[in-house]
């Protein structure tokens, strides 16, 4: 049986869509794919068990899923944060290999989603050098660069990786990024001795979310439109500026959702002017009379919630930042993007494969 681990350099780099993705070409190539997530850091509630929600999902989308009880066998809940802080948590790397045989049995191919960085999961001895010791397996680092920085993200994490770095993916880069990315990023890494493998482009809709997601994460009343809540938001606007600057503000994105005080009935007015998704109203105040009529008229939702425009931004800010992965739509579209832009051969080389 072979491995790899899925690990990355910081959050929101799109590791678990990178995994998915692979499973499927795994699985295209006839092998009996199973994954792996020794720590879980967005826990969740099924049928009285606590698990990740990215490992959830990604076992369900295997031929062949493990028991949902082994995919994720350390989740950090608040009891796991209390009990490791007090010095009573049990013995993880125990608990990891117990699990870890059972989903790896009868398998061609097992998937490892490792940390989204170097030192998560260090308190529980399950950062990415525990993992990639426990597992002895390839690693496959994926990286998303800021605007302007120098790769040092990805050059820190493949010395702490070593020679088990089996290659790294650029992943998210936007378009005015990637000829310098391509043409000197990657041979830059290369001369590092990095394995450059690929580097895949921004694509906003893998980040949208629907006004539905909005409305729960946002804990938001839905004043107008609740038949269109199915629609998607690729990104969002804070509007506090005046009408006239509002506008010519707001005709820079589509598809948006614009965050704004209720009582700015001025920036309302503007936003339903331009391409906008749904407006968040924020400080539990309702909005004119009139503006939620020109909103029901252009389909538009209008959202109010009891938190501050800062909070609803954070929150906002966390949502859009993830790939929500629970769309065959977009996985279809990660993968066509991975065998487009990544040397699979490479990677399959690394993992004796080939």
């Amino acid at each position: 049986m072979r491995s790899i681990i899925v690990t990355s350099t910081k959050p929101y780099t799109g590791k678990s869509g990178i995994a998915v993705a692979l499973a499927q070409v795994f699985a295209d190539r006839g092998l009996d794919v199973g994954y792996f997530k020794p720590y879980g850091t967005m826990p969740v509630l099924v049928d009285d068990l606590t698990t990740d929600e990215d490992a959830l999902y990604v076992n369900q989308t295997l031929v062949r899923p493990s028991d949902i009880a082994d995919v994720c066998p350390v989740v950090r809940t608040q009891g796991l944060i209390e009990r490791v802080l007090g010095g009573s948590n049990p013995d993880m790397e125990t608990t990891v290999l117990e699990a870890w045989r059972r989903c790896a049995d009868g398998r061609d191919v097992m998937i490892i989603e490792g940390p989204t960085e170097p030192g998560q999961g260090v308190c529980t001895g399950l950062s990415l050098t525990d993992v990639a010791t426990l597992f002895d397996a390839p690693v496959l680092l994926i990286d998303r660069p800021r605007s302007t920085d120098l790769p040092e993200d990805a050059v820190w994490a493949s010395r702490i990786i070593g020679d088990r770095l089996a290659g790294l993916l650029m992943n998210g880069v936007h378009e005015a990024r990637l000829p310098v990315t391509r043409d000197r990023i990657m041979p830059f890494l290369e001369s590092r001795g990095v394995p450059a493998l690929g580097v895949i482009p921004y694509d906003p809709g893998l980040g949208s979310v629907t006004i539905q997601e909005i409305v729960d994460a946002l804990d938001a009343v839905v004043l107008t439109a609740p038949d269109r809540l199915e629609n998607t938001v690729e990104a969002f606007m804070v509007g506090a500026m005046g009408q006239e600057k509002a506008l010519r503000f707001f005709r820079r994105k589509a598809n948006k959702a614009v965050i704004t005080g209720g009582d700015r009935a001025d920036v309302q007015l503007a936003a339903l002017e331009t391409s906008t998704r749904c407006i968040v109203l924020t400080g539990n105040l309702l909005p004119d009379p009139f503006v939620v009529t020109r909103a029901e008229e252009s389909g538009v939702p209008m959202l109010m919630v009891d938190t501050d425009t800062l909070t609803a931004v954070e929150r906002m800010d966390t949502l859009l930042g993830r790939v929500h992965l629970h769309d065959p739509v977009k996985a279809a579209r990660i993968r066509a993007m991975l065998e487009r832009e990544c040397d699979l051969e490479r990677l399959l080389r690394a993992m004796q494969l080939d």
